[in-house]
């Protein structure tokens, strides 16, 4: 009977000691960091919610010890605290949306020699937290790692079940279901400096690529493009590419730093998520063209952007060819006003010669109307003004669109 009262004593005391871990753990530990260390739920601050499965543990700064990093979101917006006044409608918050960002926690020993009086002759340790973005110091104050969501690469990271090293942290951000619109790249300075950051952002998207154009995810970043939407019908976006410099002949090699310089040279505009095979818009078709994009094979002027004996400009030649290189483009204009052709303004008709011949022809309208764009484009190296003239054609099949296509070309 003793023995069967010891029993239910030392279980009853191990549910209570279980039940109390359980309620301390739930009282310190932040939503979305049930995985990480004690000492650290404790310390986070209360207003990052931690994101799941983002916590790393590895060696950042080289001293053979690892430290943690943790991946939280902040800043979440809320409902506005007044409405605006009227007639002016009110601004619809999307509540839940917030930013994230990114903190390295790193435990030290206090290096100054205890005092006589101290009762313990051992040195304390303390964590001390390094923030990764958002942050306002060493030239980080720029932004945040994402909106929706990050991923992290640690380089070199786990090598052959080693412990895991990283001279480098590249952390790609989303903004909501869309491709990476953030890169941010940091790498361990010291003490006194803590973490230097190479940070990127495109407002649609940017594409970063390792040595000669690798695009493994433990290589180390040398070539950013990034992707800004111009104000323009097309969905055009201006890119610019950044270049880290580094040793084609030993692309193991990682570069010294985070020096990234902009390539003036490469700038050009693009589609932001490339081009259309027919755009809509007479602007669309001149950059598709310039883009070495083709239209669909139904194509009333086959894989051609151009109408039947359209004169180019020696210089431009290669543009008739299908497969063709990219033009770059420094700007592209197209007024809203639309002119007269021919200058009668009459409509004509024509039978596609090229194509797949069917048994009905397909007899096309060509409008009386016309589209001028202005573009400047870099042609032999040197910057040159093109205006393109466009017209546009249809037929009397209801599930056939319009199409624009280029009836001139004045190069300046």
């Amino acid at each position: 009977m003793r023995f069967v009262r010891i029993i239910v004593i030392v279980l009853v005391s191990v549910a209570a000691v279980l039940i109390l871990y359980s309620c301390l753990r739930s009282r310190v530990a932040p939503p979305g960091s049930t995985d990480l260390p004690l000492n650290l739920q404790t310390i986070i601050p209360s207003t990052w919610a931690v994101v799941p499965n983002q916590y790393k543990l590895c060696d950042f700064d080289g001293d053979s010890e690892n430290e943690y990093l943790i991946i939280y979101s902040y800043d979440p917006a809320s409902a506005p605290s007044a409405l605006p006044v009227t007639p002016v409608p009110p601004a619809v918050p999307v509540v839940g949306r917030s930013l994230i960002g990114g903190v390295i926690y790193d435990t030290q020993v206090n290096r100054v020699s205890q005092s006589p009086g101290a009762q313990s002759p051992y040195r304390p340790a303390f964590l001390i937290p390094y923030k990764l973005l958002p942050d306002m110091y060493g030239g980080k104050g720029q932004g945040y790692l994402g909106q929706n969501s990050v991923t992290v690469n640690l380089l070199p990271g786990a090598v052959n079940n080693a412990p895991c090293q990283a001279k480098e942290i590249t952390i790609f951000g989303t903004s909501y279901d869309a491709p990476p619109t953030n890169l941010s790249i940091f790498r361990w300075a010291g003490d006194p400096v803590g973490y230097i950051a190479a940070y990127f952002q495109g407002d649609t998207r940017l594409q970063a690529y390792g040595p000669n154009g690798s695009t493994q995810p433990t290589a180390y970043v040398v070539d950013v493009y990034t992707y800004n939407t111009l104000n323009q019908r097309s969905l055009l976006c201006s890119v610019q590419h950044y270049r880290r410099g580094y040793d084609p002949q030993n692309p193991t090699v990682m570069p010294p730093g985070l020096e990234f310089v902009e390539v003036k040279d490469d700038y050009t505009i693009d589609f932001c998520y490339g081009p259309p095979k027919d755009p809509a818009y007479p602007d669309g078709v001149v950059m598709a063209l310039l883009r070495g994009q083709n239209p669909d094979a139904p194509s009333p002027s086959g894989a051609s952007y151009f109408m039947p004996n359209t004169t180019v400009p020696p210089e431009l030649q290669a543009l008739k060819n299908p497969q063709r290189n990219p033009v770059r483009t420094l700007s592209v204009s197209a007024p809203g006003s639309l002119g007269l052709y021919p200058p009668q303004g009459t409509q004509s008709i024509w039978t596609p010669t090229n194509g797949t011949p069917s048994p009905t022809p397909q007899v096309w309208w060509t409008s009386s109307n016309t589209a001028p764009v202005d573009t400047e484009i870099v042609v032999n190296g040197q910057v040159r003004q093109a205006r393109w003239t466009l017209v546009s054609i249809a037929n009397e099949q209801a599930t056939s669109d319009t199409h624009w296509r280029i009836t001139q070309v004045e190069l300046r």
